[in-house]
């Protein structure tokens, strides 16, 4: 069996590859190292022969990782890297290996059977977004700070703000310190994305769909206009293609094996446009023979 690896600033989820719906499991990334949470989550896991990670949390988290995986299964871990060009996507930054792996796994599996443009959101301890064209070439992206971010440099930098602010009741105006940091900081990053998500669409003459993925998700997710698809194991799902890669499979089957894979969607997806006839794009790779567009699972969401 494969075991898929995403590391985060805050968390790592994993799961372990097979033909089907990815079923994922997370927990909390503790500042003091990894081994003690691998060990619990990982002991009774059996016949593994691969691990595959994505990491953004640093050289020390690897380490951690690479030492237990030897000594528990006489295993070392395969970490991926962005790259220039691999599963019809192309990276537009000059130096490919410094866009986040992250970013890089999402775009990859962002881009398989789409047939029109993508962004993809991702709000974790930083919010990072990225837009790949039908054809899987990269637009380039950018970076905010996250919720959690922007709640702790608050309570870090005024000496008038403290407090659990998890612990307090959301209310839109809010009539205690904590729950107007919460209402504030929520209502300044989903103001931002939906201005961003406003200036995408007419951009791309509305020819353009929307992933949100990330552990902040569900709670903006209310707040965020309803054509938005929630997509929570993305950066796994983009994994697979290099844990699948790595059997030996063709890029065919594995993206023939992706297509059975379930993914959530969000209420009213948009109605895809027919596949626009190629001019004069660079050698694209064959355009794709229009696969199986993914079904994704309906979430409500509501404006406020």
């Amino acid at each position: 069996m494969k075991l898929l690896v995403d590391i985060g600033n805050s968390r790592i989820k994993w799961a372990i590859l097979q033909v089907g719906a990815l079923e994922s499991h997370s927990f909390t990334r503790k500042k003091t190292g990894i081994k003690s949470s691998l060990k619990s989550e990982w002991k009774a896991l059996e016949d593994i022969t691969s691990v595959h990670v994505s990491n953004v949390a640093g050289d020390k988290i690897a380490q951690q990782l690479t030492e237990w995986t030897e000594k528990q299964w006489d295993i070392t871990p395969k970490f991926v890297q962005s790259e220039k060009k691999r599963f019809g996507v192309t990276n537009s930054y000059e130096q490919a290996e410094l866009l986040g792996v992250d970013r890089w796994l999402a775009l990859i599996a962002a881009r398989q059977h789409a047939r029109q443009a993508t962004c993809v959101i991702d709000c974790g301890t930083a919010i990072t977004i990225d837009i790949v064209t039908k054809y899987g070439q990269h637009q380039g992206g950018m970076i905010l700070p996250g919720l959690s971010l922007m709640r702790d440099a608050l309570l870090d930098k005024t000496s008038d703000i403290s407090g659990t602010i998890e612990d307090s009741n959301f209310k839109t105006l809010a009539i205690n310190t904590q729950s107007a940091v919460q209402a504030g900081t929520l209502y300044m990053v989903t103001a931002s994305l939906e201005r961003l998500i406003d200036d995408l669409r007419e951009q791309f003459n509305n020819r353009i769909r929307f992933i949100i993925t990330g552990g902040d998700a569900e709670s903006l997710i209310p707040l965020l206009p309803t054509q938005i698809s929630h997509y929570p194991d993305i950066v796994l799902k983009g994994l697979a293609y290099y844990a699948r890669q790595g059997s030996g499979k063709s890029q065919e089957t594995v993206e023939s094996e992706e297509s059975l894979e379930s993914v959530e969607t969000v209420e009213t997806v948009e109605s895809l446009e027919p596949v626009e006839p190629v001019e004069s794009v660079e050698a694209v790779e064959s355009v794709e023979s229009v696969e199986s567009v993914e079904t994704v699972e309906t979430v409500e969401t509501g404006n406020t």
